[in-house]
């Protein structure tokens, strides 16, 4: 059974779609009008070549939403042509086949809530629809001064004016996000083997979940969005590892029967192909620095995949051995499949689990699920990781967020200008910071605070630090006041990792920017793991000075051979 989410209660944006539904849409079919002018609807219905979308929004009962005085609205309009085809693939005759239920998230998944300028999406990458789902902006190569949105679907009229809105008219329909990730593999029967160990493990819960409610510790609710990433292995990439049915994937896993438990290596193989984000191929395919492969961190305990770019071919790899072994990559064709939780990828190998050899790992502060959601829910999807740097820094407290286990200084912190922990994104000056962002750490003299690195491979590393220096930290730069920030680190509370630092001495120059210092020149780890992290602030100007705060982007642990 399909799920039609509609909406949540997790950002303003939600509360606006709220009022938006209110609207009693008893006016349909007359001459009524809200405006001298003529709002969205209206104008839509006096056009003939929407005449297929407008009765959408009269079947929908939003026809009035739509012309609401009191909201601006962008208009994603598909014409009479692109509404044919779309129920044409869909497999029906009219939108009453599809239901009142999808009729309105078709609706809310043309409509965005502010009024957009060609200008203002000229710079935009996306926007954030009245579902709160992404749509995918690009310029169109062939056709100066439009625009291609997600599914391939080209604007060919833009910023018409309505009295409250600014429409665009479409050749396509954009399908809504109604199916989550396991919908899309229970529909498509190329997946029935990987469908059937999703089942089996108990993983369908998971990959059919929209929300996620976390009780906090005053006794209410938070309700969060699950955004997640699969990577689906289909029937054909199982039979060219000649493994033709669910039997035959178990029997090579020699996985027994237990299936629910992780540790079972069936639930393992599922737990492999999921990712805790809702990374698309082009997120995943981005590397770090002069690296030519990066590890990502799945849900299988302790266990990661790692990507390897042939940098003169543009290819990507997953767990590269050898040029003698079979290459598992992205279907890029049947990847990036929107769902209403995340992304269905395809790829061309079944992917069994595998440890890789030791590469280096950025470990961003702020790149957890829980941060992500508190930060969405506070600010809006742009604030968190902005593609470019921002004009205007946004803070957004996340002390409760659920990411950090910290402890705060008995003696109290320096200054109030931020949080106990701050997300905060980062201006133009501050624009080598790993996606844009940081953490800022204001806990007070003996405060402290521990969080989970990503999985690392088994080895050694040099690890060095990433934190933001502001014309603030000059004191801390000099030692005039305290010690420098100093902060006394270890690593899953073993006594032999203690070590002391003071990053803010290592600064040479009184500029803002992004610097680095090293925090262990040489750390072994015996196993493929994550790791608590821990640090407690050692200077005690963090209890007394309004300028003090700990700004850190990110943590890299460096290979060595």
């Amino acid at each position: 059974m399909k799920k039609f989410v509609l909406f949540s209660n997790i950002s303003v944006l939600f509360l606006a779609v709220a009022l938006f539904l209110s609207c009693n849409d008893d006016k349909i079919g007359s001459t009524y009008q809200i405006f001298d002018d003529n709002p969205a609807s209206n104008m839509l219905a006096a056009n003939e070549n929407f005449s297929e979308w407008v009765h959408v929004l009269e079947y929908s009962d939003m026809y009035n939403a739509i012309n609401q005085a009191t909201q601006a609205f962008t208009v994603f309009a598909p014409d009479n042509d692109a509404v044919r085809a779309f129920y044409n693939k869909k497999g029906v005759e009219n939108i009453e086949s599809l239901g009142k239920d999808y009729a309105r998230a078709l609706i809310l998944h043309h409509t965005v809530l502010d009024s957009l300028s060609v200008e203002n999406l000229q710079l935009k990458t996306y926007v954030t629809n009245l579902a709160g789902d992404r749509i995918s902006i690009s310029i169109d190569s062939l056709h100066a001064g439009q625009f291609v949105l997600s599914d391939n679907v080209h604007v060919y009229q833009s910023a018409v004016h309505a009295y409250n809105a600014l429409m665009y008219y479409i050749d396509g329909v954009m399908i809504p996000l109604v199916e989550t990730i396991y919908d899309r593999l229970s529909d498509n029967p190329e997946y029935s083997i990987m469908r059937e160990a999703v089942e089996r493990t108990g993983w369908d819960k998971v990959l059919d979940s929209v929300n996620d409610t976390v009780q906090n510790e005053n006794g209410g609710y938070t309700v969060s969005r699950v955004a997640l990433a699969f990577l689906g292995v289909s029937n054909s990439s199982f039979a060219a590892s000649g493994i033709n049915t669910f039997t035959d994937l178990t029997n090579k896993l020699a996985s027994g029967t237990d299936y629910t438990n992780p540790k079972n290596s069936l639930n393992e193989y599922v737990a492999y192909h999921v990712l805790s984000s809702d990374y698309s191929v082009q997120d995943l395919e981005v590397m770090q620095g002069s690296d030519i492969t990066r590890i990502w961190n799945t849900l299988a305990e302790n266990q990661v995949f790692t990507l390897t770019v042939d940098t003169l071919a543009g290819t990507y790899t997953f767990n590269q051995l050898d040029e003698s072994i079979a290459k598992t990559s992205f279907d890029e064709d049947k990847s990036n499949t929107k769902c209403k939780n995340g992304y269905l990828h395809e790829i061309n190998g079944w992917l069994p689990v595998w440890e890789p050899q030791q590469s280096t790992v950025v470990w961003d502060l702020a790149d957890y699920v829980e941060v992500k959601n508190w930060v969405i829910a506070s600010g809006g999807a742009e604030q968190y990781q902005p593609q470019e740097p921002v004009s205007s820094e946004k803070k957004i407290d996340i002390s409760k967020c659920g990411a950090y286990d910290y402890v705060v200084s008995e003696s109290g912190v320096g200054g109030n200008t931020y949080a106990y922990v701050t997300y905060v994104n980062c201006k133009k000056n501050l624009s080598a910071a790993q996606f844009n962002d940081r953490v800022v750490f204001n806990l007070g003299y003996m405060g402290s605070v521990s969080m989970r690195t990503p999985t690392i491979v088994r080895g050694k590393y040099r690890v060095e630090l990433s934190f933001v220096y502001l014309s603030d930290h000059n004191f801390m730069r000099q030692m005039t006041d305290g010690n420098g920030g100093l902060i006394r680190m270890t690593i899953d509370d073993d006594p032999a990792t203690q070590k002391n630092t003071a990053p803010y001495t290592t600064v040479s120059k009184s500029t803002a920017g992004v610097y680095s210092a090293t925090l262990y020149d040489e750390i072994e780890f015996d196993i493929t793991a994550n790791h608590t992290f821990r640090f407690v602030i050692m200077d005690p100007a963090a209890s007394s000075n309004k300028n003090f705060s700990l700004q850190f982007d990110c943590i890299t642990f460096i290979p060595i051979e």
